[in-house]
């Protein structure tokens, strides 16, 4: 199915679904009125329109087929646009009135990029149609002020539903990110972690490939608080983040934990990468001289069970790291399933 690159999100399915159960209601109203005044292919179309929303919302349902009222929806609004500009218009001009609802609809349903793709075609097509209309038989004369009237309140309303959707967009994007993202290190959080896992996961049950998952716990940090305050403390952690995304690869997930923990994803990685990675990460923070002075890390680490879920892996890696804590810190153990070579 030709879907436009539209984005998937929760909110726009729900736009979607919205707009399907708006578009049947106006379906049936459609339908009676214009059958009435014995406008016959209108009054199907509008009935047609209303059977493939209740289609749709019913699909939708289904879990396979969750994402269909969004692209329902889309070209729903496409070919009514269509329908209304090539097959109304020229012989209903008082239903030009119509057109203004469009931008916001594929601005709503298909974000910024698409959305303004498909509003300039719109707007374009506007000019084609009159310059069309001689060759329709029995139309109604449009003067150009009227078709500059039409443009132009076409043109406000794309304007506007743009500026709202970007504006929409980047608050979404803001809050998405704050509530993923750690504010003090501007590293992930668990629920961003989470997030960032799941392709991580599908791809190891697909091809079959381990990660290793690191749990990094700072030794005695309660002491640098309680000796050098807490803004002390703030500033390692900061630091510490740095190091860590200094040391390790680009496709490797990190996340602050919570408190002085800090967990590692640590992508493509057998026994052997993982014990590498760290013992190195260890080795560069006992080495590295931070603002409070000193500090040690104990390091948990487990790698990934067939077919084992990450909470699973993670829990190993705590364990880990809690042994490691028990037994003299600044240290790498691994959980009791593996065994480095």
């Amino acid at each position: 199915m030709f879907t436009l690159n539209i984005p998937k999100t929760p909110e726009r399915l729900q736009v979607a679904s919205q707009l399907l159960k708006i578009l049947a209601l106006f379906g049936i109203a459609v339908t009676i009125i214009d059958y009435i005044n014995q406008n016959y292919i209108v009054a199907a179309s509008a009935l047609v329109i209303c059977i493939i929303s209740l289609g749709g919302l019913f699909l939708g349902l289904l879990p396979r087929y969750k994402m269909l009222p969004l692209y329902i929806g889309t070209w729903l609004m496409i070919l009514m646009y269509l329908l209304g500009s090539f097959t109304q218009m020229p012989f209903h001009l008082d239903k030009a009135v119509w057109i203004i609802v469009f931008p916001f609809a594929f601005f709503y349903m298909t974000g910024l990029r698409v959305g303004l793709l498909i509003s300039s075609i719109s707007l374009l097509l506007i000019p084609i149609n009159y310059w069309l209309f001689p060759f329709y038989s029995q139309v109604e004369r449009i003067s150009r002020y009227s078709l500059t009237q039409i443009i132009m309140a076409f043109a406000l309303s794309m304007i506007l539903a743009f500026k709202y959707e970007q504006i929409r967009s980047k608050q979404e994007a803001l809050l998405k990110n704050s509530s993923e993202s750690d504010p003090l290190t501007g590293m992930l959080n668990r629920r961003g972690f989470a997030v960032a896992s799941v392709p991580v996961l599908q791809q190891a049950e697909r091809s079959q490939q381990a990660f290793a998952v690191a749990m990094i716990d700072l030794d005695n940090f309660k002491m640098v608080n309680d000796i050098q305050g807490h803004s002390a403390g703030d500033k390692l952690l900061q630091e510490i983040s740095s190091l860590l995304r200094l040391h390790t690869r680009s496709a490797d997930i990190i996340a602050r934990w919570g408190g002085e923990e800090f967990v590692l994803l640590l992508v493509h990685s057998d026994l052997n990468g993982a014990s590498f990675v760290s013992e190195k990460i260890r080795s560069k923070i006992e080495s590295h001289s931070f603002s409070c002075g000193k500090i040690t890390a104990s390091i948990g680490v487990s790698l990934r069970q067939p077919h084992e879920t990450l909470e699973d892996t993670l829990k190993r890696a705590d364990l880990a790291m809690y042994e490691a804590k028990q037994t003299g810190k600044n240290r790498v153990v691994f959980d009791s399933n593996v065994k480095p070579v």
